[in-house]
């Protein structure tokens, strides 16, 4: 079963776009010359949205003192950055909500392994001090968005992909690109640069299994990579293939990671789980 080119990008054009007012926000965000007040203005006229930024702004994660109430204080508290990251997971919260049968992913499964992934890719940055957190907690939101067109091929061969995983001594991954000519992250690719994505996220999401062939974005790659192992290992909404691609030592040798390392990041994520609001939107 080898699938042509065509009929996946006839499924990527297939997908709605994403929602105007998240992309305005996302656009006004990159530019440095925008006001707080723009930016409540476009917000504002979108309740959705702006209950989700103030849901997020409120969350365990951000770990706030106090209750932020206004969308201006939200704007001021969280930053442009911040504020571009919330957007696009109010964008793409609806495409990653659905169930994914050929990977035996759950209602909402997709959502919440991508907005695991998200929060520690940005944990990661933060204990190694990387400066592209909120970068890469947009990259870890969108990683797995080709599994929402790979999904209907996956079902097809599913039993025959997880019965080779060992004999052939591949990731699932892997055998996704062998079996079905195309595998989940360069689909994904292919999706965001459809919805003309920066290239940091189209280069971070269609080489999140092989971060060391993203050549201009390496570090932020694996970053994405160590950061989805790490939700995979927390077991939530990851899907069938979530411990058939482990993590490379190359990858954490690139960011310094050590074990202690990663047992701290993976407590630090244990604790956002216990607020019950997390994967609100």
């Amino acid at each position: 079963m080898t699938i042509k080119l065509e009929h996946i990008l006839k499924r990527v054009q297939a997908l709605p776009p994403l929602p105007t007012s998240a992309m305005r926000v996302i656009a006004l965000t990159k530019n440095p010359a925008t006001s707080v007040k723009e930016l409540e203005t476009v917000i504002g006229q979108d309740p959705a949205l702006t209950a989700g930024i103030l849901r997020q702004a409120n969350s365990a994660y951000y770990g706030y003192a106090r209750r932020i109430s206004s969308l201006q204080e939200a704007i001021v508290m969280l930053g442009f950055q911040v504020l571009q990251g919330l957007a696009m997971s109010a964008a793409i919260a609806p495409l990653l909500k659905d169930q994914l049968v050929g990977y035996e992913i759950e209602q909402e499964g997709l959502w919440k392994h991508s907005l695991l992934t998200a929060m520690a890719a940005k944990c990661l940055c933060r204990h190694q001090k990387l400066t592209f957190g909120d970068i890469a907690f947009t990259a870890g939101l969108l990683h797995d968005i080709g599994k929402l067109i790979i999904s209907i091929y996956v079902l097809e061969v599913g039993d025959y992909l997880l019965n080779k995983v060992n004999e052939a001594k591949l990731s699932y991954v892997e055998l996704e690109e062998k079996v079905i000519g195309y595998n989940h992250a360069t689909v994904g690719g292919y999706l965001a640069k459809t919805w003309n994505l920066p290239n940091d996220l189209v280069q971070a999401i269609t080489y999140h299994h092989i971060p060391l062939s993203a050549q201009n974005y390496t570090e932020l790659a694996c970053v994405v990579y160590v950061a989805n192992g790490l939700a995979c290992l927390l077991g939530i909404g990851g899907g069938v293939d979530s411990f058939l691609n482990p993590i490379q030592q190359t990858a954490l040798d690139l960011l310094n990671l050590k074990e202690s390392d990663l047992e701290l990041l993976l407590a630090d994520l244990g604790e956002f789980l216990v607020d019950p609001t997390i994967f609100s939107s």
